[in-house]
């Protein structure tokens, strides 16, 4: 290792100081892995039997892109680390469809553009589950989102079961088969490959497109196919994959109750803090807490020696980057009013406007419960407030999720007319199932 290489790794080293605590618990989880095999089903239908191919060449690589594009579907996952670098280390791919099941080695050198541009394909269905994070490196390498992908763990809360859902749980219920224990934490940037690590990460999809096959069938019979398809599709959009300084500092828990002020040094902060991380290869919470980002921007620092009163700053950040901190503070709180981001409106509702919009609530669940659809999917209760203060003041803009989309055919537009007194609804339990009768 050249010098230059040395200095890098120390000072990655000195910027994530939570790295070898949390790689000792890989190393111990690893070590203490036991391999339970899969119990399933003889002869399943779209499932492929037998081993996974390991696909650690170009020539591999090529073929198996070809045979997945005529396919026309296949099971997409990865297996990654990433908690110690700014982006995640990727360190397998895998991938089935009905007629193969196949391990791709990103850390062989392969060239993996025309992967990413099979993901990108709309052409081509992909099938994941819970598979957010597994999909934003297609446009980080590309700049193209993913296309046409169909999220079981999402596409399961459209017919009557549980959001979210776990892999193996929802496996169990569509096919019959027991995936046998997963792996909490492994070393997946180790060579070769354990048997423990292999079958976990082939189980990950095999069973994947019976999945969303049998899903599939039963979202053509409820009617929701469509919505399914609607919800999923927000999983590819750009937004999702990438840093928008405009929004990423509302993310932080605390930013609400910021006057315009705090929040403009919070937002100054919070793209130097992402900036920095990325310098660092290290994850932007690994280099500076949310805590102390929202306690710089509350309470702000106007000179270096005070920075050490700061609770959780960490010291190679205070050295390094203490007269950054204060001359960034200093930009942001000389911003003009119009440049300053607008404080978050108190909409807080009055106790009887609360008790009234928890009732709503209640009716809202039991209709998405009536449609086989799972509450949680739909809407949650705070968002289901902005519903309610919209309600009482219209707005042609309307901000609420619930008047937007699929969820407005599905459950905006019936509770309007509910509340307008345009409709009433009958609840009945039928053969161990929850039914909705409209009457308008």
């Amino acid at each position: 290792m050249d010098s230059e290489s040395k200095a890098e790794a120390r000072d990655k080293k000195k910027f994530n100081w939570r790295a070898q605590h949390r790689a000792r618990a890989h190393e111990s989880a690893h070590a203490e892995g036991e391999l339970q095999e899969t119990i399933a089903p003889q002869n399943l239908p779209l499932v492929p039997a037998g081993p996974a191919t390991m696909v650690t060449e170009e020539q591999q690589l090529s073929q198996l892109i070809a045979n997945l594009r005529t396919d026309g579907c296949f099971a997409y996952d990865s297996e990654f680390i990433g908690e110690l670098t700014y982006f995640p280390k990727l360190c397998v791919i895998q991938v089935a469809s009905h007629a193969r099941v196949a391990l791709i080695d990103p850390l062989a050198g392969l060239e993996l553009r025309p992967f990413w541009e099979l993901l990108a394909d709309s052409s081509v269905e992909k099938i994941v589950h819970a598979g957010e994070q597994d999909l934003e490196p297609v446009f980080r390498h590309i700049g193209k989102p993913a296309a046409n992908v169909i999220d079981t763990q999402i596409a399961a809360g459209f017919i009557g079961l549980p959001y979210p859902l776990s892999l193996s749980k929802l496996v169990y219920e569509m096919t019959g088969a027991k995936l046998g224990k997963g792996l909490t934490f492994s070393h997946w940037d180790q060579r070769p490959l354990s048997a423990i690590q292999l079958r976990y990460a082939a189980d990950d999809v095999r069973y994947l497109p019976a999945v969303r096959a049998e899903i599939g069938k039963r979202l053509d019979k409820l009617g929701h196919a469509q919505w399914a398809a609607e919800e999923c599709a927000t999983l590819c959009q750009t937004s999702q994959q990438r840093f928008d300084p405009s929004t990423q500092f509302m993310r932080i828990r605390g930013a609400s109750g910021l006057a315009p002020k705090n929040l403009s040094i919070l937002r100054a902060l919070t793209i130097w803090r992402d900036e920095s991380a990325q310098k660092h290869d290290v994850t932007p919470r690994t280099f500076l807490r949310d805590e102390v980002l929202l306690d710089l921007a509350r309470t702000p620092i106007k000179t270096v020696d005070r920075l050490n009163r700061v609770r959780g700053l960490p010291r190679p950040v205070e050295n390094d980057y203490g007269t950054t901190i204060v001359e960034l503070t200093r930009q942001a709180s000389a911003l003009s009013a119009d440049q300053l981001p607008a404080a978050a409106k108190d909409h807080e509702l009055s106790p009887p406007e609360k008790f009234k919009a928890e009732a709503l609530f209640a009716a809202a669940q039991c209709i998405c419960a009536a449609m086989k659809i799972d509450p949680a999917l739909v809407t949650s209760r705070q968002e289901f407030g902005e519903f309610f203060r919209e309600w009482q003041q219209p707005s042609d803009a309307p901000n609420s999720r619930l008047l937007q989309g699929w969820r407005k055919q599905a459950l905006g537009e019936p509770l309007l007319c509910f509340l307008r007194g345009e409709a009433t609804a009958d609840l009945k339990w039928i053969e161990e199932a929850l039914e909705i009768f409209w009457r308008r």
